[in-house]
């Protein structure tokens, strides 16, 4: 099994140790500013632990010198959350300038911010609305063009190591479009609900249901989908918040109603007809969970499922705990024989640097096997993150790539 990275600072690279020991450094950093460097600064490939490894040098403009830099990594940090020693940067005396050298793993995909601000406690995320203050403070790197959304309203940077899997069709700056359609209508609990329909090619002959449309909208799924030379029909159903989201992606009888209200629509406004056979379901975390959850009660509806990060540590009525090392409801639902998966077909797929979402996914993959369905587990490196969510998602509908 892949390991999970790890913040271990590393030495500056000479390139740094040269601004460092400058007669003077701030004149050494501001001509570094006016080259306009990208970063990070990916060094030389360096066998290490399970894979290869390679030096990440990050660089950060600050000209306050009375607080604390940290460099916030998708699910690397986090592993961090108690002790966030490693993560702070270090300040080049005199300047404006912070810097931290890494060693991380050459197929890594990852989302980064920086947090600037006066003495981050260095168990600043032991709870969790410490953590979140880390979110809402982070910034993205000025020097780095590869952007996406983040979930609180901003942007994220997005650090892509030499050998990351990147499917072509997305772009570095996300390109969005008109969807064809957008369909308001009441769900199943009475809550309006949003929909976004688009047509993608000449002559769909799948449909894929994505959860978190919010999220693929701001992304720009449709164009990606079109850059990619797909034929499909794309519907995203809008989470409506965070609060709706965490009643409704859980539970897949919630969930799957959610689906079967989409696909009513879909047939009501003209969609040529389709079997279950035809619609993939695809989702994130809470998301990942509803589109298992889905293909399992309700394989009337539809048959495949993308999941990725799924939420397999689920247990309606318990505290919701990501490290939930026991297998969830759901995989317990199909080890017991209540659901059967025979029919089913499940894309799996977890990052190294989720805690547990590794193993969790591992259990869901064998129930499902045991059973008699066809599954496949790929795991990424990467975090809980769009930053690779985004291009598993095109290369699990594009398997040649």
């Amino acid at each position: 099994m892949t390991t999970p990275s790890q913040l271990v600072p590393q030495q500056p690279p000479t390139w740094l140790q040269r601004i460092i020991d400058a007669p003077h450094p701030e004149r050494a950093a501001k001509s570094l500013w006016a080259s306009k460097p990208v970063t990070p600064v990916i060094g030389t490939r360096r066998d290490h632990r399970d894979r290869p490894h390679a030096e990440v040098t990050f660089v950060y403009q600050e000209p306050r010198t009375d607080v604390d830099v940290l460099i916030h990594l998708n699910g690397i940090t986090d592993a961090h959350r108690e002790d966030v020693r490693p993560a702070l940067l270090q300040h080049v005396p005199g300047s404006d300038l912070w810097h931290g050298t890494y060693l991380l793993p050459s197929d890594g995909t990852w989302g980064y911010r920086f947090v600037a601000q006066p003495e981050i406690r260095h168990d600043v995320g032991r709870t969790r609305e410490g953590w979140l203050q880390v979110h809402r403070a982070g910034q993205v790197d000025p020097h780095n063009p590869r952007r996406q959304p983040h979930a609180l309203g901003t942007s994220s940077s997005v650090l892509v190591m030499p050998q990351a899997y990147q499917h072509p069709c997305w772009s570095d700056v996300p390109q969005q479009e008109r969807p064809d359609a957008t369909w308001q209508f009441t769900d199943p609990d009475g809550q309006p609900r949003t929909v976004h329909y688009s047509r993608i090619g000449s002559a769909p002959c799948r449909v894929l249901v994505c959860f978190d449309g919010e999220r693929w909208a701001d992304l720009g799924l449709a164009a990606a989908l079109r850059r990619a030379g797909l034929d499909l029909e794309l519907i995203l159903i809008d989470s409506h918040g965070a609060q709706r989201r965490a009643e409704d992606l859980p539970r897949p009888e919630r969930a799957a109603r959610l689906l079967q209200a989409a696909l009513e629509r879909r047939a009501h406004v003209g969609g040529d007809p389709i079997g279950p056979e035809q619609v993939v379901v695809a989702g994130q975390s809470f998301g990942g969970l509803a589109a298992a959850g889905c293909v399992l009660l309700r394989p009337d509806l539809a048959r495949e499922a993308i999941v990725q990060s799924g939420s397999f540590w689920y247990v309606s009525g318990r505290e919701a705990r990501r490290d939930n090392p026991l297998p969830g409801e759901l995989t317990s639902r199909v080890s017991s024989g209540e659901l059967d998966p025979a029919a089913a077909v499940f894309h799996l797929q977890a990052g190294t640097d989720e805690g547990t979402m590794v193993d969790q996914a591992q259990h869901f993959h064998h129930a499902c096997t045991a059973a008699g369905a066809q599954s496949e587990l790929n795991v990424v490196t990467g975090g809980h993150d769009y930053a690779w969510w985004k291009h598993h998602l095109v290369r699990a509908l594009t398997p040649q790539r």
